[in-house]
C-alpha cells in the first residue's frame, strides 16, 4: 500500500486547497479536507512523503488533559492546548478508521500523566497510509515541489501558492513544512551564534518554507523564537542519524550533572534535556559535559522515560564513536576532563563540592543554580563523562494561530485562506514538550476541517 508519488503530474492549476508539506501533520489536514468535499493537492519539497514523522521511533502522545498539560507549558495558551488534546483523541479513532494500526502503550510515571500509542509496524507506513488514502479519493500529491511563497496576504486573502516550479491557486491553504531547524541563518537569528553546533535530527528540507512564507504574508510570529524540541546528542566525532538517534540519546540526564566546557552547571537539570538544550545552545559551542557514575548507568532503564532492550548508552554512544571518559575515582576524573577538554579543574572540583553538598542534605535549593529533583550523590565508581551538543527536532516558534489553525495577523485577525498544522503552528509549546506527533494529528484535522469548509462555503 505505497502512494505513487514517483511522479511530478499536476493534474490542474487550481485546487480548494493546497496543502504545503506531506509529514504527519499535512498528511492528515489534507486527507480531512478530502473527506470534506474539497479538491486538494499536497506539495512536498522531498522525494517522498512523510517527513520527521516517518523517521521517528513512532510514539504518538499527549498529555492525559489540560491540567496535566499546563505542569509542562505554565504559562501556555489554555486554548490551543485544549484542541490539541482534544483533537489528539478523536485523531488516533480517526487514524484506525483510515487503517493505521496502533498500539496502547503503558506509561512508567514521569512529571505528568501521558496517553501513549506506539505505530505498528512503524511510523513510516502510517503515513504511507495515509499517503495512499489520500490518493485514493483523488487527491494529489507533487514531490520535488518546494513551497516559496504565498499568492494574497498582507490584508488580502490567500488564493495560492508559488513553488520552485510554478504558481497553483486555491481557496485556502495549509501550511505544515515541518519548522525552520535545518536553516543555518534561520537558527542563527532565533538561536544564537553558538547554534552552529548544533545537531540537526529532524529532516533537511524543514529549512522554515512555511514560517517565511507566513511571515511575507503578513503573519503575526509567535515566541518562543528561541526554543525547539530536542535532546542531547552525543558530539562529533560521535555519528547521530535517524537510524540510531534513540539509542544514542543519553536519557538519565535528570539524575547526572551537565556543566559547561567553564566546569559549571547551567541549568536545572531535573526540568529534562528537552529544557536544558534550550539553555546549552547558549553556553560555549553549545557543549555540555555530562557527568555520572556506574550507579546512574546500572539503572539506566529504570530513570529513562523510554526504556528499551539495548539502553546502555554508554556502550551505544562508544559504538557510535562519541567521546567517553572513564576514570575509577573522580580525582582522576578532574584529571581527563582538564587534559582531554581543557575543564577548568578548581571551578568543576567547586561545582562537584557543592552538588555532593546539596545531595548530603537532600536539598537541591542550596546549589547556585536549583536543582528541583533527581539528587542521586555520585560516590560508585568508575564515573563517565560524555561530550554532547544539543540535537533539534523541530522548533517551538512559528505563525501565530488560534484554536481553529487560522493563522494571525499582525493586528491579532484571521488571515483569509490560511491554516497552519504541526511545527508551522507557533506557540503551543512555550517551554516543556508533550509530544511533537501529536501536533501534526491534532492540527492538522483541525486545518483540514476548517480550509476545506472556507474553501467551498
Amino acid at each position: 500500500m505505497h502512494p505513487d508519488i514517483h511522479r511530478r503530474n499536476i493534474m490542474s492549476d487550481h485546487y480548494d486547497v493546497i496543502v504545503a508539506g506531506a509529514g504527519i501533520g499535512g498528511l492528515c489536514a489534507a486527507l480531512r479536507a478530502r473527506e470534506k468535499g474539497a479538491s486538494v493537492a499536497i506539495v512536498e519539497k522531498a522525494e517522498t512523503i512523510g517527513g520527521s514523522a516517518a523517521a521517528s521511533g513512532g510514539t504518538i502522545w499527549c498529555a492525559k488533559n489540560i491540567d496535566e498539560w499546563l505542569k509542562v507549558q505554565p504559562n501556555g495558551d489554555t486554548a490551543l492546548g485544549t484542541a490539541l488534546i482534544d483533537r489528539f483523541y478523536t485523531g488516533i479513532e480517526w487514524l484506525r478508521k483510515q487503517g493505521v494500526s496502533l498500539q496502547a502503550r503503558e506509561d512508567k510515571p514521569y512529571k505528568f500523566q501521558r496517553t501513549i500509542y506506539q505505530f505498528t509496524p512503524d511510523a513510516r507506513t502510517a503515513m504511507e497510509i495515509l499517503g495512499y488514502q489520500f490518493q485514493h479519493r483523488g487527491g494529489t500529491i507533487l514531490i520535488h515541489t518546494g513551497l516559496t511563497g504565498l499568492i494574497g496576504g498582507n490584508g488580502k486573502p490567500i488564493t495560492g501558492v508559488k513553488t520552485t516550479h510554478s504558481k497553483i491557486t486555491a481557496q485556502s491553504v495549509i501550511l505544515s513544512t515541518g519548522g525552520y531547524q535545518a536553516n543555518p541563518k534561520l537558527r542563527a537569528q532565533y538561536f544564537g551564534a553558538e547554534s552552529d553546533h548544533m545537531i540537526v535530527r529532524g529532516v533537511p528540507q524543514n529549512t522554515g518554507g512555511g514560517f517565511q512564507s507566513a511571515l511575507e504574508a503578513g503573519a503575526q510570529p509567535t515566541e518562543p523564537l528561541n526554543r525547539f524540541y530536542g535532546h542531547l546528542l552525543p558530539a562529533p566525532p560521535a555519528r547521530v542519524g535517524l537510524h540510531n538517534f534513540l539509542k544514542v540519546k543519553p536519557d538519565f540526564s535528570e539524575y547526572a550533572i551537565l556543566i559547561n566546557l567553564k566546569g559549571e552547571r547551567f541549568d536545572d537539570e531535573y526540568l529534562g534535556d528537552e529544557v536544558t538544550c534550550h539553555t546549552l545552545v547558549q553556553q560555549p559551542r553549545a557543549t555540555a559535559i555530562l557527568i555520572f557514575d556506574q550507579h546512574i548507568r546500572d539503572n539506566q532503564n529504570a530513570l529513562s522515560q523510554w526504556p528499551t532492550p539495548d539502553n546502555d548508552r554508554v556502550k551505544n554512544i562508544r559504538e557510535a564513536g562519541g567521546e567517553v571518559i572513564k576514570t575509577s575515582s573522580l580525582e582522576e576524573l578532574t584529571r581527563a576532563l582538564t587534559n582531554r577538554w581543557h575543564i577548568p579543574a578548581h571551578t568543576f572540583e567547586k561545582t562537584m563540592a557543592e552538588y555532593a553538598t546539596a545531595c548530603a542534605t537532600g536539598n537541591g535549593q542550596t546549589l547556585s543554580i536549583p536543582k528541583t529533583g533527581g539528587l542521586i550523590p555520585l560516590n560508585t565508581p568508575p564515573y563517565y563523562a560524555i561530550r554532547t551538543r544539543p540535537g533539534i527536532t523541530f522548533t517551538y516558534g512559528g505563525a501565530k494561530i488560534n484554536a481553529r489553525a487560522q493563522v494571525i495577523d499582525k493586528n491579532d485577525h484571521p488571515i483569509p485562506g490560511l491554516y497552519a498544522a504541526g511545527a508551522d503552528c507557533g506557540g503551543i509549546y512555550t517551554r516543556g514538550y508533550t509530544g511533537g506527533l501529536c501536533m501534526g494529528l491534532a492540527y492538522g484535522l483541525i486545518a483540514g476541517e476548517g480550509a476545506a469548509e472556507y474553501a467551498i462555503k
